[in-house]
């Protein structure tokens, strides 16, 4: 008997073109008091990744700066979410199982990007809460 085989390319590209697609269908400013976190709803407080959905709905319609407001992660994460798809779609137009990583260089200053304000955003809406 084969071994299941997974189909990566496939995977990721359903997940991020589904989640860029969503974006686009929902109205922009339609969705600007939408709050879907369950941390926020136990805690009332927003934790770093709140305002995510409507920053990619914003950045899709291209309002870049309602996006940076709602969650200033959302660009990167958004771009992200774009190379992905991109690159799944790439690698299953090429007959490939998995899509091609990006090169290390973009790699690593987007990782420290992402991590560094994700951890500014721990601190404005989390510890700084709990502790001062």
């Amino acid at each position: 008997m084969r071994p299941l085989r997974i189909n990566t390319a496939l995977i990721t590209a359903a997940i991020t073109g589904g989640a860029l697609a969503a974006s686009a269908i929902l109205p922009h400013g339609g969705v600007d008091g939408l709050k879907l976190c369950p941390w926020y709803h136990l805690s009332g407080h927003p934790c770093p990744f709140c305002g995510m959905t409507r920053a990619f709905v914003a950045i899709t319609h291209f309002d870049v700066q309602a996006a940076i407001d709602f969650n200033l992660g959302s660009p990167l994460i958004y771009g992200a979410f774009l190379y992905m798809f991109w690159a799944s779609i790439s690698a299953l137009r090429k007959g490939e199982e998995r899509p091609t990583p990006p090169k290390k260089a973009l790699y690593n200053s987007w990782i420290t990007a992402t991590i560094t304000i994700f951890a500014w955003l721990f601190y404005q809406r989390i510890l700084r809460l709990i502790f001062f």
